[in-house]
């Protein structure tokens, strides 16, 4: 058995013959030139890539990603989550793939004799992680998936002693992307509970590994170039460990070739990517500034008119309740578009529902404000990709302390309206009733940490990820050892197990 990291994201697993890939972002960049994997995935990995299996945990681009997917062959089986939107399946069909399995929440399948991948899924807005049970060894792939409470500890009682534990370790979200008028010099995040938050899931597991995962990708548009400074690296995560003491489990640094098996152990680059970083990143960047460059330019020569705002926003007010509504009265939001040296000004009254063009803003009149790409808001309106918008960082909010309130609800609407939940009625339909169904556990996690919220004040994340540390005298393959040795010789043939 053997699995090498690919990149931010990707993983691939071999066993028995059969070769599974995860989340295989490993051409170019994604979200409109922001994103790029670090360090480069190498050309010859890309080349060598012929997989059985593809599993992609959720729609985002640093996992989704279209280009990447493209490259392997439309018979592949891809397996998806089966959350309670269509979107993820439907867009692989649109790409030309026609063998795609969606997984239920606990679902398993074997891929080949003791060869197994089960899916869990976790998030409002639907991401997943993936368990491979393969020759004694067992790795909980939980990605992006911020799995605590009963959720996690279905997936841990369940599956018992991972050796391996990835995750993601930094910032993928908006919260960096925030500037309040009023009070410029507050911290609108804390990147330090990243690595923190790691640390706590890695511990709950159980795990002898734990492996920064899905947080090693840079910033190279010349808008985001800045976030660079506010990376948390595998390397910080190590040394958070070594400080606080921890020694079970075992940090394990891997980056996009490094490689784990049972006859060799780690195999890991000698390169050093992340002491002289900022040095990498600028040859990095110059050696992509041509195609910035012709970015730049396209970017340049995007349009959005009022009829295109219009035609997304009147269909997106409809299906929000008037409830929702009628807390946006007298919040309206100014969206400042940029191309080049030109500005569009668009200010949207949600509680109206009027919209109107401007000449000009300024904070006093303006005091709710989202500044992008005039091509980037051109693709989100005509494609549904806000949800996208706020993950690539392409974009700031400006607002005044009080008012952040606003432009946060703005984003989650626009998630619940791309993921399927708007207009409300579309909850009511028996896929998404299957989901949350088989997610019971997370709903009283919700129920939990809302009551947590009204009472303490907070959510208190850290009480629903208890530290599970394992004995662990046994080098990693010796316990695979024993455990081939324990396990039954009947076997069922690949695909005959699918259970929940």
């Amino acid at each position: 058995m053997k699995f090498q990291v690919l990149s931010h994201a990707g993983l691939q697993v071999t066993s028995n013959g059969r070769t599974l890939v995860t989340d295989p972002w490993i051409l170019g960049s994604c979200y409109w030139r922001s994103w790029w994997n670090y360090p480069p995935v190498p050309s010859e990995l890309v080349r060598s890539l012929k997989p059985d299996f593809i599993y992609v945990t959720h729609i985002h681009w640093d996992h989704f990603q279209g280009p990447s997917l493209r490259k392997f062959d439309k018979g592949t089986r891809i397996y998806v989550p089966k959350g309670n939107f269509r979107r993820i399946r439907n867009d692989l069909e649109h790409m030309g793939f026609t063998n795609i399995v969606e997984l239920r929440h606990g679902e398993a399948v074997d891929l080949a004799p003791d060869f197994r991948i089960t899916s869990y899924q976790f998030g409002v807005f639907l991401d997943s992680a993936l368990v491979i049970e393969c020759e004694g060894i067992k790795i909980l792939n939980a990605n992006d998936a911020k799995f605590m409470g009963g959720p996690l500890k279905q997936i841990v009682d369940r599956h018992k002693n991972f050796d391996f534990v990835l995750r993601s370790h930094s910032s993928a979200n908006s919260r960096l992307c925030y500037e309040l008028i009023d009070a410029p010099q507050e911290a609108v995040d804390d990147i330090s509970a990243y690595v923190e938050n790691f640390a706590d899931f890695a511990l709950s597991s159980g795990a002898t590994y734990a492996v920064p995962f899905a947080s090693n990708q840079c910033y190279l548009h010349r808008e985001t170039y800045r976030f660079n400074d506010l990376v948390q690296t595998p390397t910080m995560v190590r040394d958070y460990f070594e400080e606080h003491g921890i020694e079970n489990p075992s940090v394990q640094v891997m980056v996009s070739g490094d490689s784990w098996s049972t006859e060799d152990g780690f195999c890991v680059s000698d390169g050093d990517y992340f002491t002289n970083r900022e040095q990498r990143l600028q040859e990095y960047l110059e050696r992509n500034r041509e195609k910035l460059e012709k970015f730049y330019a396209k970017e340049a020569r995007s349009k959005v008119t009022l009829a295109d705002m219009q035609k997304y926003f009147d269909k997106f007010r409809k299906a929000l309740p008037f409830f929702v509504k009628r807390s946006f009265r007298n919040k309206p939001i100014t969206y400042v578009l940029t191309a080049g040296d030109v500005k569009t000004i668009f200010r949207v009254d949600l509680y109206r529902g009027t919209l109107e063009e401007l000449d000009h803003y300024d904070d006093d009149a303006n005091p709710i404000q989202i500044h992008t790409s005039t091509l980037i808001m051109r693709q989100c309106l005509k494609m549904d990709l806000f949800s996208h918008l706020a993950i690539s960082k392409r974009v700031r909010y400006r607002s005044r302390k009080r008012d952040k309130r606003y432009i946060e609800r703005l984003n989650s609407l626009f998630n619940f309206y791309e993921y399927d939940m708007l207009p409300m009625r579309r909850m009511l339909q028996g896929r998404f009733l299957q989901t949350w169904t088989l997610r019971w556990r997370e709903v009283l996690l919700y129920f939990h940490l809302v009551f947590n919220k009204l009472v303490h004040g907070n959510m208190r994340l850290r009480n629903f990820l208890p530290h599970r540390p394992r004995p662990d005298a046994m080098s990693l393959t010796n316990q695979a050892i024993e455990r081939a040795r324990s396990r039954q010789v009947d076997r069922q043939p690949a695909g005959a197990s699918r259970s929940v």
